[in-house]
């Protein structure tokens, strides 16, 4: 905050760009004078109005004083480039001979004019220049005049505050030239407060310190600049105020006759990832607009707009002036004129006392000039803090004293000056800078400049400006006044022959003016912008700043300029009979409770706003990539690789606020609001955005293991009126560096269309599991394309950059960024190195939570016993007249493998919905059985299979049954079948195992080391458990540990311990991307122990590569029992057996099948979440297929329903009210 303030910080009434609504009544383009009093008056009609600027908000007190904070608000444009900050608050334009110096913030140019506030003389109404409509209707420029007055307040200098030198020495200057002077020597109006107040708009001010800062903007609160009036004014009645929106071009949209105002988010962050060739516009839609930008800014965006298609006359741009403006100095005088701002200084302690308002006095030269185009005005002016060493560096090379005056000077008053001089190297405050004068002339020039578009720059062109005879004429003058005080005159450096006779004004006009059609003019007497040359107009775009002045007014034009808007804003209401109520405020604003306040187009945004301003994390980023409208389904992948043929581009640019820090660090609410705009000719050849939507950080994915996701969904507009639905997805798993990288800088894109009825509806952010076959997603929208976009690393590096933390204290500001910071990374550093993370346990997770319940048969249970008198359970779901088929698990497994309601879809109800009659049987390698903790040879186990079997045939009728087998299941299933000891299988399918089991690397290097017998010899061990828990012996806790560095193939590293010791034990059981979190959490259901007796003879199998006996006798998969006994229908998992049957029994080779599904692993071909799509089809069409070979189909048996125990038959009914009534009978 400056020194010299005294006014309180003020609240800001701009709102955040993710409030902006996608459409208002009324659109106004800047807030200078024309701008500030659309928006007033159009928000006083009633009427939905959003205030858009270019520039950032600041108030009294935030405005730059020092040197330094001056220099970084400097802006500089041309026609080759742009130079500086683009929201700089001082705006300096070069052009051909013309140059011009104007204000970039909230309140326009009036936050740096020099506030005189003077009527045009009278004449230049009567001028050829203006509409007839103007020149007859004086009693309407009396009344904008009149209204404009009342809000802004303009008063001369008091009379009773303290004398002013610069003010007094204009005064004696205007004596010195002669009577016609001094006669015209006067304090005019100025729009600075001179006592405490409440002002016109309700907003309070307080008196001038009389610093001289008015051009670089004054902190004290006594300039009455519009945002101290108009612009609060417009905010208490409902007007939507957004800054740092620096507006492009227009258009008027053909279908929904809406105006359509595309322009670019100026936010610094957002700007890191952009230059001006490749910056992504956004735009809002409006029923009128106000285009009052300022007269270069209001050109150009017509003149792009026209570029664009818009149909503008052809006088656009033309007839520009610089309202005669000239600069000059008088320097190193006789009289101490105090006419270098105070800056910084504290006015209290100032020792050259108050250096005043800018301008306080006037030599009005305008009624004495016999013609309107010959008069001027000479005011006196300060020299500001920001160029001060500028001009002693100019005064001093140039300011030469003329002959006349140093002739006239005797030696020591030559002497004096020029040790005046040499003091002002030392302090600006004495010396020759302090006794110099600084004048500003407003005249006439002949308005033949012009302003135009030069590769999409602003090009002002003005030649022979400076060569006129006027202008050498008031040079002159300025030259006389300043002789009269023995000083040196020195002009505008820009007027040198060295700069072509330039000149700089600070007051540009015209390039839009006024006139009958548009063959003489831009604009009609309303402001209406004329269409072509000729009367017909756009109803509904106006143009209400000084660019559509026809002529340059001779004095300061902004009390003009705004009796033209008061005027132009009038008849826009009264031509849509709207009625603004002009009844000044009656008590001082309330800056939380406005008088009006429409409903917020985002409600959850504004609330967060509310509660949360000490917290908000923004961010920004910017992703690019291929969308396609031609593949639909959820393979991104050929989505891209289509769009990537037809060159169908997408660009995403988002900024991301989180409103509410806490939900930072909730892992599972963490969500933000979102805005940005999308580039996509597929979808739109304009620009789309993002009008409402949510962004959610690392939501835990249920459907993937381990699986976080970072979504995106979003409402799309585009400018014709239509809606999509844009919903994206990061999927970060568990992986390595690398892939970590690859997968938080990968966006997958599905747009549909959007459902009017779930416009709203942002929770449902899921879609990576959406139906393949099908163009319509869970909420029946209708998918438009799908593509995939990328993050580069350049713009990773901006986009950390653009991270932080909005509100409160500098160190509550860092400490939520650091916060959100260690968020981020942490889960990052969890994934990318995920077997280093704590270890997850068995009993450690919530209790698991079964995805459905759904419907099926009474299960029947049996007890029933092997040839070696082992007894074992099996079950029965009789689902209708298909099948039977056995379903047998494998090793250290249970039955609820086939039936676990962890999986949204499991074999078992796939069955039943197919009408088959399911068993599945719990052998002695069961967890639930007690069996599986002795020590059990597979030769020993396929007789529990053999007892299934003939059980399910003696209860069925069927002389054959269907047999699905997994795993273990299968080896010793086969087993049986080889020696024949199983009979009455008629068709088989062998899941993940087959006749020659498959070695990995790591299986291979287990056996090397021979861990079975290490583990049974030397550690004294008879089974491994693979459940576990922290709190287990040594030896295992040990065991967990070193099982972080189990090898697995990429991406499928987990930090639970079960699932290591799994992997250890029989291998990589799965791809953790198939298998949702649940599963993966609660294996321990129907998973446990397995005796080593049983891991020995696996380890024969596999050093032999076939199935053998425990000795590894080669007595199962010889030639001649697989043509003997493998006569049957085989789906089978493995190539190497597949082709080993086609070779060995050619002549049943058309039984034999094959199913290899590529990206499945071992379980997951079970549990995998899209399993019931990809394998569920393939086991019933071999099922459906062979059915002749095995079932009720091939003998029609009879089914018996019960249960079997002990050498009894239960027989199992249900009671009306549900509960099991058992009753018993002998069983033959």
């Amino acid at each position: 905050m400056a020194t010299e303030t005294k006014y309180p910080l003020h609240p800001h009434i701009s709102l955040p760009m993710t409030m902006m609504r996608p459409h208002y009544e009324v659109v106004v383009i800047g807030s200078g004078y024309g701008g500030s009093i659309a928006a007033s008056r159009m928000a006083r009609a009633g009427k939905r109005v959003a205030l858009l600027e270019r520039g950032e908000e600041r108030w009294p007190g935030e405005y730059p004083s020092k040197l330094h904070d001056c220099l970084k608000e400097l802006q500089y444009d041309s026609v080759k480039k742009h130079a500086g900050k683009k929201t700089g608050m001082y705006h300096f334009y070069e052009g051909n001979n013309q140059d011009a110096v104007v204000a970039c913030g909230l309140g326009g140019t009036s936050l740096i004019n020099a506030n005189v506030a003077l009527e045009a003389d009278e004449r230049i109404w009567q001028m050829p220049v203006w509409p007839d409509e103007i020149k007859n209707d004086m009693e309407g420029i009396k009344m904008g005049y009149a209204r404009a007055r009342e809000m802004l307040q303009p008063v001369p200098y008091p009379k009773h505050f303290p004398e002013l030198p610069k003010l007094k020495v204009l005064e004696e200057q205007a004596r010195r030239l002669g009577p016609e002077y001094i006669e015209n020597f006067y304090r005019p109006p100025i729009t600075v407060t001179f006592e405490n107040r409440v002002n016109a708009a309700g907003v309070r001010q307080l008196k001038s310190t009389l610093t001289g800062n008015d051009t670089t903007g004054v902190n004290d609160g006594s300039k009455n600049s519009v945002i101290m009036n108009y612009i609060p004014d417009a905010w208490n009645h409902g007007c939507e105020v957004f800054c740092e929106i620096c507006v492009q071009r227009i258009k008027k949209d053909k279908e929904t006759g809406k105006w359509i105002i595309f322009y670019k988010w100026l936010d610094k962050e957002h700007e890191k990832f952009y230059n001006d060739d490749n910056h992504p516009l956004f735009f809002v839609m409006a029923d009128t607009v106000f285009i009052a930008a300022g007269t270069l800014g209001t050109n150009e965006i017509l003149l792009r707009s026209r570029v664009c298609g818009l149909e503008i006359s052809p006088k656009l741009g033309m007839r520009f002036s610089g309202n005669g403006d000239v600069l000059g100095f008088g320097y190193n005088t006789d009289f101490f004129c105090n006419g270098i701002a105070m800056g910084e200084q504290n006015p209290l302690g100032f020792k050259n006392g108050p250096v005043g308002p800018c301008i306080t006095g006037i030599i009005d030269m305008r009624r004495s000039a016999e013609s309107v185009l010959e008069g001027f005005v000479i005011q006196e002016g300060v020299c500001p803090i920001a160029t001060v060493r500028f001009l002693s560096a100019v005064c001093q090379a140039t300011g030469i004293l003329s002959t006349d005056i140093s002739t006239r000077l005797t030696f020591a008053q030559r002497f004096l000056k020029s040790s005046k001089i040499f003091t002002s190297k030392f302090s600006k405050y004495s010396g020759a800078l302090a006794n110099t004068q600084t004048y500003l002339i407003m005249s006439h020039d002949d308005n033949s400049g012009r302003l135009q578009l030069d590769n999409d720059r602003l090009k002002i062109e003005y030649k022979g400006v400076g060569s006129t005879k006027m202008v050498e004429k008031l040079n002159k003058t300025l030259e006389l006044a300043t002789a009269k005080i023995n000083g040196a005159y020195v002009p505008s450096p820009l007027w040198a022959k060295a700069f072509g006779k330039g000149m700089i004004t600070v007051h540009p006009i015209g390039g839009c003016c006024m006139g009958k059609n548009g063959s003489n003019g831009v604009v009609n007497h309303k402001g209406q912008v004329y269409k072509g040359e000729g009367t017909e107009v756009y109803e509904s775009l106006y143009v209400c700043d000084g660019a559509i002045g026809p002529t340059a007014l001779g004095v300061n034009p902004l009390l003009t300029i705004s009796c033209l808007a008061e005027r132009i804003v009038n008849l826009a209401a009264k031509d849509r009979g709207w009625k603004i109520n002009y009844d000044l405020v009656k008590q001082p604003i309330d800056w939380n409770n406005p008088v009006k306040k429409w409903p917020s187009f985002n409600v959850k945004a504004e609330a967060s706003l509310k509660e949360h301003t000490q917290s908000r994390v923004t961010f920004n980023e910017f992703m690019k990539g291929y969308f396609s409208t031609e593949v639909l389904s959820t393979d991104y992948r050929a989505a891209e690789m289509q769009a990537k043929s037809s060159a169908s581009t997408m660009q995403f640019t988002i900024s991301v606020a989180a409103y509410n820090e806490q939900s930072l660090f909730d892992l599972d609410e963490f969500s933000a609001g979102i805005v940005g705009t999308i580039s996509c000719r597929a979808l739109s050849p304009d620009p789309l955005i993002i009008t409402k939507g949510k962004f959610r950080l690392f939501v835990k994915e249920q459907e993937q293991v381990d699986s976080r996701a970072i979504m995106y969904n979003l409402n799309l507009l585009a400018t014709n009126g239509k809606i999509y639905r844009f919903k994206g997805f990061k999927t970060v798993l568990d992986t390595n560096v690398l892939t970590a990288w690859e997968q938080v800088t990968t966006l997958y894109v599905t747009v549909f269309e959007c459902i009017e009825e779930n416009e709203n509806d942002f929770d449902n952010l899921i879609i990576q599991n959406e139906d393949d076959d099908i163009d319509i997603n869970p909420e029946n929208r209708k998918v438009v394309g799908r593509g995939i976009l990328y993050v580069e690393l350049s713009n990773f590096i901006k986009q950390l950059t653009t991270m932080k933390a909005i509100g409160g204290t500098l160190g509550h500001e860092t400490n939520v960024l650091f916060r959100f910071l260690k968020y981020f990374s942490t889960i990052m550093i969890n994934h990318a190195f995920a077997r280093f993370r704590p270890l997850s346990y068995p009993g450690r997770f919530p209790i698991a939570r079964p995805f459905y319940y759904k419907h099926r048969p009474q299960k029947e249970t049996w007890t029933i016993v092997s040839d070696d008198n082992v007894e074992t359970l099996i079950h029965r779901f009789n689902g209708g007249s298909k099948g039977p088929v056995l379903l047998i698990h494998g090793v250290a497994m249970s039955h609820e493998m086939w039936t676990t309601n962890l999986v949204k879809n499991n074999i078992v109800d796939f069955l039943l919905e197919n009408e088959y009659d399911v068993w599945l049987n719990d052998y002695r390698l069961s967890p639930t059985n007690s069996e599986c903790y002795k020590q059990q040879t597979l030769d020993a186990v396929k007789l529990d299979q053999k007892a299934a079997v003939n059980h399910v045939r003696k209860i069925t009728g069927c002389d054959k049954i269907a047999v699905l087998a997994h795993c273990i299941g299968c080896v010793t299933t086969l087993m049986g079948i080889l020696d024949g000891s199983i009979e009455g299988v008629g068709s088989l399918i062998t899941s993940q195992v087959s006749l020659f089991p498959i070695n990995g690397f790591a299986d291979k290097i287990k056996r090397c080391l021979k861990l079975v017998p290490l583990w049974r010899y030397l550690f004294k061990q008879d089974i491994f458990d693979v459940r576990t828990s922290p709190n287990t012996d040594l030896l295992n806790i040990i065991v967990n540990q070193l099982l972080r560095l189990y090898p697995v193939p990429r991406g499928q590293g987990c930090n639970s311990a079960l699932c290591h010791r799994a992997s250890l034990c029989y291998g990589t059981l799965f791809q953790h991307e198939n298998l949702n979190q649940e599963i993966h959490d609660h294996m321990d259901e129907f998973t446990g122990a397995v005796n080593l007796t049983t891991m020995s003879h696996l380890m024969t199998i596999s050093k032999a590569n076939k199935i053998v006996d425990f000795n590894g006798n080669d007595v199962y998969a010889t030639d001649e029992n697989i043509k003997k006994r493998l006569d049957l229908p085989i789906l089978l998992a493995t190539r190497k057996s597949y082709d080993t049957l086609i070779r060995t029994n050619a002549d049943h080779m058309d039984y034999y099948s094959i199913f290899e599904v590529p990206g499945y692993g071992h379980l997951d071909c079970l549990w995998g979440t899209k399993a019931y799509k990809e394998i569920f089809p393939e086991i019933l069409k071999h099922l459906e297929e062979t059915r002749n070979f095995y079932g009720y189909g091939m003998n029609g048996g009879d089914s018996i329903i019960g249960e079997q125990i002990g050498g009894r038959l239960q027989k199992v009914s249900l009671s009306g009210n549900g509960s099991v009534i058992l009753g018993e009978s002998e069983v033959s």
